[in-house]
């Protein structure tokens, strides 16, 4: 998993916690803050009560009887002031409770007030229904999950923009590796961070590629010069072996082994040619001038690959669907892949065996399909095919692993994308596609 998709996940578990902490605890704490409001509330109606029974008389609300008792209400009995006569005084406190008002029983948070008017001690009760703790409950709870919902928001996003620039070097270091065919086609220019292991993944990641661009360049160095060394002696051979034959003062067992070593330098001389060709595409040194017209092109293969076919009786049709020029290209090294392309359908072929060829439009492709009735690729080779030198049909003498190789290659060179699927014992598809 990628490291932004994991602090995301992160995140998003801390968000769950925070959401499960909020269910477990905030509740309580605001049904405590409810409770906390109505108090204060009931402490400032008694002040004000007091205060207006002091400033209207107390005898208007305590008649001259000692067991009388004053009561007043709302119309919903959502609170109610009440003073009666009791026999001894007793503490300020605020209970909840139950009182009948009017034949209903109502529950309510209630102060308890005494005071002593007249060598009477009376009992001051300001009551508060139950229903308003509650109300006042759901408000905080429903503006504490708006407020909850607009952080995980706001948190989300800040978070979001945070990953993103705090990671974007990383991004940018990822981008550098993506797509790199060859050492020398890496950026090597540090990426701007102020975070000290980026900057250490950076610089270790240059130096690395610095480390791998030198030994490709020795290695392709070497492979030139051991191609163009090998071929010089490798034709002289060649050239003496003829003469031998053109003197005609051999046996008939000594010319058969002079023609069977010939053919030997032959396929040595192939091999040396490819790696030599590979060579000289990875340094990109062949030009790309050209502009092909894919049809016409493989119309030519067609006509170049009919002695190949006449020997297998294998029929091959080609269907160019749509005209397509691809620019710039080297003619020459285009030619070589489809050429390679076929002439593995045809040698790995059965006998009266077909292969189709379909060159079409498709989206924003164009692609060339070379189809066989072959033999197949197992399914643990399909993803090594295009290895120098790997050979998976070891009946097949005049296979040594570099076609396929040069073709992989050629594509690269053009930025050509290959595919390939196979069934064993059915045949093998090859896919060619150009971007549009």
């Amino acid at each position: 998993m990628k490291l932004y998709y994991k602090l995301t996940l992160i995140n998003a578990v801390s968000r769950i916690l925070i959401v499960v902490a909020f269910v477990l605890f905030v509740p309580p704490l605001i049904y405590k803050a409810a409770i906390q409001h109505t108090d204060d509330l009931l402490a400032k109606r008694e002040a004000e009560f007091i205060h207006i029974m002091n400033k209207m008389g107390t005898n208007k609300f305590i008649q001259a009887e000692s067991d009388s008792t004053y009561a007043d209400y709302t119309i919903f009995k959502e609170n109610y002031i009440s003073i009666e006569p009791i026999k001894k005084a007793i503490s300020d406190t605020i209970v909840t409770g139950r009182r009948d008002i009017e034949g209903d029983t109502v529950e309510a948070r209630i102060l308890k007030h005494s005071f002593k008017y007249e060598n009477t001690n009376y009992l001051l009760e300001i009551g508060q229904s139950l229903q308003y703790v509650h109300d006042l409950k759901l408000i905080l709870s429903t503006v504490s999950e708006y407020i909850l919902l607009g952080v995980i928001l706001l948190t989300v996003f800040v978070d979001f923009s945070v990953l993103q620039y705090l990671l974007r070097p990383l991004q940018k270091i990822e981008a550098k590796l993506k797509g790199i065919k060859t050492p020398e086609k890496f950026d090597y220019s540090l990426v701007r961070t102020t975070t000290t292991d980026f900057r250490y993944l950076d610089r270790t990641i240059r130096n690395m590629m610095r480390k791998i661009r030198n030994t490709f360049y020795i290695e392709k160095e070497f492979i030139a010069n051991v191609s163009h060394e090998l071929l010089t002696p490798v034709s002289i051979l060649q050239t003496r072996l003829e003469n031998m034959l053109e003197a005609g003062n051999l046996s008939e067992e000594a010319e058969t082994k002079i023609i069977e070593s010939q053919k030997t330098l032959g396929r040595l001389k192939q091999i040396i040619r490819a790696l030599l060709l590979i060579s000289q595409i990875e340094n990109s040194q062949p030009p790309k001038e050209d502009r092909v017209n894919i049809g016409e092109l493989l119309e030519e293969l067609n006509s170049e690959i009919e002695v190949q076919l006449v020997e297998k009786n294998i029929e091959l049709q080609l269907a160019v669907k749509d005209n397509f020029t691809f620019a710039p290209a080297n003619r020459s090294l285009l030619f070589t892949l489809f050429f390679n392309l076929v002439n593995n359908a045809v040698k790995y072929n059965k006998q009266n065996g077909k292969i189709e060829i379909v060159a079409e439009k498709l989206k924003n492709e164009y692609q060339v399909q070379i189809h066989d009735t072959g033999k197949g690729i197992a399914p643990e080779n399909v993803n090594s095919i295009f290895y120098r030198f790997k050979k998976f049909n070891a009946s097949e003498t005049e296979s040594y692993g570099l076609g396929l190789a040069l073709v992989k290659t050629i594509a690269d060179f053009h930025d050509i994308n290959i595919k390939v699927a196979s069934k064993e014992g059915e045949g093998s598809t090859f896919t060619v596609s150009f971007k549009l």
